[in-house]
Parts: structure tokens; C-alpha cells; sequence
């Protein structure tokens, strides 16, 4: 007679005490949130890349132009966009860019208009042309995702039972994994963008009430199609996948396997995004938002620190499933 397979006792991994674990991996390790302190500081103390001289006069032309187009009945809806344009490239950081995603370092000034500090006269610099100005972009891109990569790395190395030293031949290889994921990403958006906006304009020109309504289904829709996705990067730093194949393991993982992963998910934007709000108490002048920039880093660490151990246990407890699904049960005598 067959002996039957022994029933794997264990468990798809829970919501607090893997976010327990994160928050323990990052104060027994603080010197992961070397990198977001590091930049943050830089962000706020460092030198200012403006483009309001560069992009303002253009967009006055623009206004001009549409105005003589539209009539005088535009000129209050101009004011508005004029004035919007002036709040936001005033306040813009160039160097805010540095923050790439899906993978990159979370930096808590990349999502706040900081460009005052505890400093006097800090250099500020206005980008002379557009050309300039890509240059600069494709620069603070490379250096974001090159960071964003060691970040991770980081993160994956702390939260492994067994340690390994630091890699320089794997780091560039997941630095070439994570442009190409951000590429493929991009490319799916730009696919879905268009249509999606004649499909809205379309309901726009019908009946606003309606085009807000099939908004509202758009942000659902979104939301359905990324949350299978959320675990991404994570296949590149803990098994070296691929872009593509391990954007294929995450959607097959929470699919099929980690139902629950909405919950992490959700538990770590209320903790995070709550939190921003009491960063964001200190004014850009003071010193105490010095505090915030480490309390920031650490919080932001320590979730992701928890997302990469879910993911772990959740690819073992995916594995141990599969396995057991696999094996044959012994037919009764």
C-alpha cells in the first residue's frame, strides 16, 4: 500500500505578522534607510533645478494662441490654467525626477513642492533649454533606477534567511531588469491611454454625469488590472527573474494563490499615506523636518521590508501547494 503525502502544515503568510517582521528587519538593519535619508537630503538641501523661465514664457504664448482661437469667453478658463502653471513650475524641482518607478528609492520631497530650506540662498539653477533639459532628465532616470535597484537589493539581502554579499554582476543585471520592467509598463499604458480617452471623450461629448460615472469605472478597472502586478520588482531581487517573467509570477501569485494581498496592500497605504500627513507638518525652513525625513524613510522601509517577506512566504506557500496539488493521494485499500 502507497503511504499518502504529508499535508503541508503551512500557512499563506498573514497581514500583521508580516508587517511586524517588516518593521523588526528595518530596526535590527537601520542602515537601509541610508539611501531615502540620503536623498531626501539632497532634495531639500541641496541645489534647485528650476524650469520656470524655460517653460512659463512658452506656455503665455500658448495661451495667446488659444485665446485669439477661442474668443473672449476663454479668457477666465486661461486665467485659471495661467495660474495653475505658475503654482506648479515655481514650486518644481527638476531633481525630483530622481524618483523612478515601479522600483526606486521613496523619497518623501520627490512628492512634496519643497523649494525653501534651513538654508540661505541655496543654489538654484534655470535650465537653459529643452534640450538641457531632457539631458538632465535622462540622467536623474539613470541614477534613480541604479538606486532604486541597490535600495531593493538592499531590502531583499535583509529580509533572506541565508545572507549574501553584495553582487555587483546580479546588481546590474536587476538595474537592467528594473528599466526594462518601467519600459514594458510604460508601453502597456500608452497602449490602453489612448483608447481609453477617446472612449471618455466620447461619453464626455453625451453626457458629463455619465463620462464621470464611466471615470469612475476606469479608476476601478485600473486598480484590478495593477493589484495583481504589485509584486513586480519583487521576482528580480529575491529569485534574479526577469522583467516580463516576473511580472507573469506576480499576476499568477495573487490570482491564484494570495487572494489576501488587496489587504496588505491597503494596510500599507493607510499606514504610509497617514503618516505623510503628519510629515508633511513641518515647514520646508525648519530643521524639524529633518524628522520627518528619517520618520518617512523609516516607515516607507519597513513596509517594504514586510512586502518583500509576504512575497517570500507567499512563492514558498505557492510552491508547497503546487507540490502537494501535484502529488498523487493513495487510493483507500
Amino acid at each position: 500500500m502507497n503511504t499518502p503525502p504529508t499535508i503541508t502544515e503551512s500557512q499563506p503568510p498573514r497581514l500583521f505578522p508580516t508587517l511586524v517582521s517588516g518593521f523588526n528587519t528595518v530596526a535590527n538593519n537601520i542602515w537601509l534607510i541610508a539611501i531615502p535619508v540620503v536623498l531626501d537630503g539632497a532634495l531639500w538641501l541641496g541645489p534647485k533645478l528650476r524650469l520656470d523661465q524655460l517653460i512659463l514664457p512658452q506656455l503665455s504664448l500658448l495661451s495667446k494662441s488659444l485665446l485669439q482661437a477661442q474668443g473672449a469667453d476663454f479668457q477666465s478658463t486661461l486665467d485659471s490654467m495661467q495660474k495653475m502653471w505658475v503654482q506648479f513650475f515655481t514650486h518644481f524641482n527638476l531633481a525630483t525626477l530622481i524618483r523612478t518607478f515601479p522600483i526606486g528609492v521613496p523619497t518623501f520631497l520627490s512628492r512634496e513642492t519643497v523649494v525653501d530650506s534651513p538654508i540661505t540662498n541655496t543654489p538654484q539653477y534655470q535650465v537653459p533649454s529643452l534640450g538641457n533639459a531632457f539631458l538632465i532628465l535622462l540622467a536623474l532616470v539613470i541614477i534613480g533606477f541604479f538606486l532604486g535597484s541597490l535600495y531593493f537589493n538592499s531590502l531583499a539581502q535583509a529580509t533572506a534567511k541565508s545572507k549574501e554579499k553584495v553582487n555587483f554582476e546580479k546588481l546590474l543585471f536587476q538595474f537592467g531588469q528594473s528599466i526594462a520592467m518601467a519600459l514594458i509598463l510604460l508601453v502597456v499604458v500608452m497602449i490602453l491611454a489612448f483608447p481609453a480617452m477617446m472612449l471618455l471623450s466620447a461619453i464626455l461629448f453625451i453626457n458629463v454625469q455619465l463620462a464621470d460615472f464611466a471615470l469612475l469605472l476606469g479608476i476601478f478597472a485600473v486598480l484590478w488590472l495593477v493589484m495583481p502586478l504589485v509584486f513586480s520588482p519583487h521576482g528580480i531581487f529575491v529569485i534574479n527573474q526577469k522583467a516580463f517573467p516576473s511580472m507573469m509570477l506576480s499576476m499568477r501569485m495573487i490570482r491564484y494563490f494570495l487572494p489576501g494581498t488587496g489587504m496588505f496592500v491597503i494596510t500599507a497605504a493607510v499606514i504610509s499615506e497617514g503618516l505623510n500627513m503628519v510629515w508633511s507638518i513641518p515647514d520646508a525652513t525648519s530643521w524639524l523636518l529633518t524628522i520627518s525625513i528619517f520618520g518617512h524613510a523609516f516607515i516607507v522601509t519597513a513596509l517594504l521590508a514586510a512586502s518583500f517577506i509576504y512575497y517570500r512566504e507567499g512563492l514558498r506557500w505557492m510552491q508547497e501547494t503546487i507540490q502537494h496539488m501535484s502529488t498523487p493521494m493513495s487510493k483507500p485499500v
